[in-house]
C-alpha cells in the first residue's frame, strides 16, 4: 500500500476550513494565502530582481541543517514571500519535506517539517 504525501499548506488550509470560527475577530481575518510555484525562468527573473537565495545554496543549507540528502527546491510565492519547498532524503529512507525563506535562508517553523515513513 503507497501513502500519498498531503503537503503542509494544504494540511493548515484544511484545518482552518474545517475549525468553527472562535470569535468574530476571527471571522474578520483574510483567508489563508496559497503557496505558487513558480517555473525555471520566473524563478531565475525573482532571484535577479528580489536578491534571493540560489536554489543550490538553499538545497545545501536544507540538507546541512537537517542532515539529509538533497533532492529538490522549489521557488514559491507564499502571500508577499518567497519560500522554498525542499525535499530532502535520509539514509533511513525517510522523505523530509522542508520550507525555507528565499531571503533569510532560514527554515520556518510556521511549515513544520513533515516526513514521509520509509517504504517496506
Amino acid at each position: 500500500m503507497t501513502r500519498k504525501y498531503v503537503h503542509p499548506i494544504v494540511l493548515a488550509l484544511g484545518a482552518m476550513i474545517c475549525a468553527p470560527a472562535a470569535s468574530p475577530a476571527r471571522a474578520q481575518t483574510p483567508a489563508a494565502v496559497k503557496a505558487v510555484c513558480l517555473t525555471t525562468n520566473e524563478t531565475r527573473e525573482e532571484i535577479r530582481a528580489h536578491h534571493l537565495l540560489e536554489p543550490f545554496v538553499a538545497l545545501k543549507s536544507a540538507a546541512t541543517a537537517i542532515k539529509a540528502e538533497a533532492i529538490s527546491a522549489k521557488l514559491c510565492r507564499l502571500g508577499e514571500e518567497f519560500v522554498y519547498e525542499i525535499s530532502l532524503l535520509h539514509r533511513d529512507g525517510r522523505l523530509v519535506h522542508v520550507v525555507m525563506g528565499a531571503v533569510s535562508g532560514k527554515l520556518l517553523p510556521a511549515h513544520a517539517s513533515h516526513e514521509t515513513p520509509p517504504r517496506t
